[in-house]
């Protein structure tokens, strides 16, 4: 790769409102130089924005990536809790790639299906946070009660370098991708568990999921439970996620959370 397509690689992300307020700034110097040649000039200009820009988007610049993919045979994940480590089998993976860090970020949703429909969410701080659990609902046909949605939040720094975020009882049938607003990639799929739910054992229900990922920030939101997948898909774009003061990095999550569980629960 030539070093012109590096920098415009390099530079993809970042915003005009960006470069024009970085040139405005740096035309206050240009006084200073008017005695240099013109071809001096843009020169120290160019280098001065790239330099600028670089240092001030790390995060437009360096993105994240997510794949996912059925399960080898015979492969588990380690998972430590309380310093106990478990190998847990999964029937579907979703890796990332990029940096080690990223920003923390926060959510609230702007819409549910009823007015008492959240059990657990953030008190006294206006919705913001970063668990949400619904209250669960009564499936008449089976005479059981089951989660109607969790959402919570996660990072693609604690997953590079070989670690995943894992369904680990949830087969899911076709993921449709699609890019949401602001460049947001959202997996939407229904998924199979493998626990059956009935006295019988012959009841194996079908569970409803969106993953939200932002390669830009590297925060990965899912919403999924056994809602409807009208009513999960609505719960979804219905969240605002601001950026915290907080960085998070690879370090923080070591020894306990470089695997993390997309099934659905509750508590």
């Amino acid at each position: 790769m030539r070093a012109n397509e590096r920098l415009l690689e390099a530079m993809n992300g970042i915003d005009g409102e960006t470069v024009l307020r970085t040139a405005a700034l740096l035309e206050k110097r240009e006084d200073k130089l008017r005695r240099r040649s013109g071809h001096v000039w843009r020169t120290i200009l160019i280098a001065a924005v790239i330099t600028s820009l670089l240092s001030v988007t790390a995060y437009a610049v360096s993105q994240f990536s997510m794949r996912g993919r059925p399960v080898r045979t015979g492969e588990t994940f380690t998972w430590t809790y309380n310093d106990t480590t478990r190998e847990w089998p999964c029937k579907y993976v979703f890796e990332f790639e990029g940096p080690t860090e990223c920003p923390e970020v926060e959510f609230r949703a702007g819409w549910a299906p009823t007015a008492d429909y959240w059990g657990w969410l953030p008190e006294n701080r206006d919705g913001w946070g970063t668990l949400y659990e619904a209250k669960e609902i009564y499936n008449e046909e089976l005479g059981v009660y089951m989660p109607a949605c969790v959402i919570d939040v996660c990072y693609a720094p604690q997953f590079v370098n070989g670690g995943a975020m894992i369904l680990m009882d949830f087969t899911p049938n076709e993921i449709v991708e699609e890019e949401w607003d602001g460049g947001v990639r959202a997996l939407c799929f229904t998924a199979v568990a493998g626990h059956a739910i009935d006295r019988e054992q012959t009841v194996f229900p079908t569970g409803s999921f969106v993953i939200l990922f932002y390669p830009e920030q590297g925060w990965i939101i899912g919403v999924r439970g056994y809602d409807s997948m009208e009513n999960i898909e609505h719960i979804a774009r219905s969240l605002e996620v601001r950026a915290l003061e907080k960085t998070v990095t690879q370090a923080d999550f070591m020894g306990e959370r470089e695997v993390e569980f997309g099934d659905i629960y509750i508590g």
